[in-house]
């Protein structure tokens, strides 16, 4: 009889090149607003110069003015740390959990899955088992959990999670593959790791 197995790994994902860019267009964006405010602050400073009514009456605006500037930066700073993702993976025996972990705050629950009913669990660099990686089926969808950056190796779990085939894609550790292994020996491929 085997005993429990308990593993856990969090692994951050690296920043894509789209990620990169909806970050420049978020800065660029509360760029624009900031100048923009500041412009309208400045006309309405030039406006009011001269009339005392109006300076008196409008005393709050450039306090507004600057805390809405303010505002919008924190705004900013909240949303560039939504980029910031990591996936964590947790073992309990034959069940592997994934969670998506933002700005180490927020967490999603993804996917679970039970490796005893797994088709297949290889690493995508394997010629002689990845084929239904390269070229999924119509229909199965690839989800993506790994860390997309090459530090470790990047396995794909072929499996059916509530009743759809899916195709994961995640990065455990060798521990964690070993772990799995012992559920399904037939589907967990394990390598030789350099």
């Amino acid at each position: 009889m085997m005993s429990d197995i308990f593993l856990e790994q969090l692994v951050p994902r690296k920043k894509t090149t789209g990620d990169k860019v909806k970050i420049g267009l978020i800065i660029f964006g509360g760029t624009i607003f900031s100048i923009f405010m500041l412009l309208v602050l400045f006309a309405y400073k030039v406006i009011t110069f001269d009339n005392e009514q109006m300076r008196n009456s409008g005393q709050f605006v450039v306090p507004f003015g600057f805390l809405l500037i303010a505002f919008a930066w924190y705004g900013i700073y909240l949303l560039i740390n939504t980029f910031n993702v990591e996936y964590e993976y947790v073992i309990v025996n034959n069940d592997l959990d994934i969670d998506k972990v933002m700005s180490k705050k927020g967490r999603k629950h993804l996917v679970s899955v039970d490796i005893k009913n797994a088709t297949l669990m290889a690493r995508i660099d394997d010629e002689e088992n990845n084929s239904i990686y390269k070229n999924p089926p119509e229909g199965v969808k690839i989800l993506n959990y790994s860390a997309m950056s090459n530090s470790g190796f990047t396995y794909f779990i072929d499996c059916s999670v509530e009743d759809e085939r899916k195709i994961i894609l995640w990065q455990p550790t060798q521990k964690m593959v070993e772990a799995l292994w012992k559920y399904n020996p037939r589907a967990v491929k394990k390598y030789n790791e350099e």
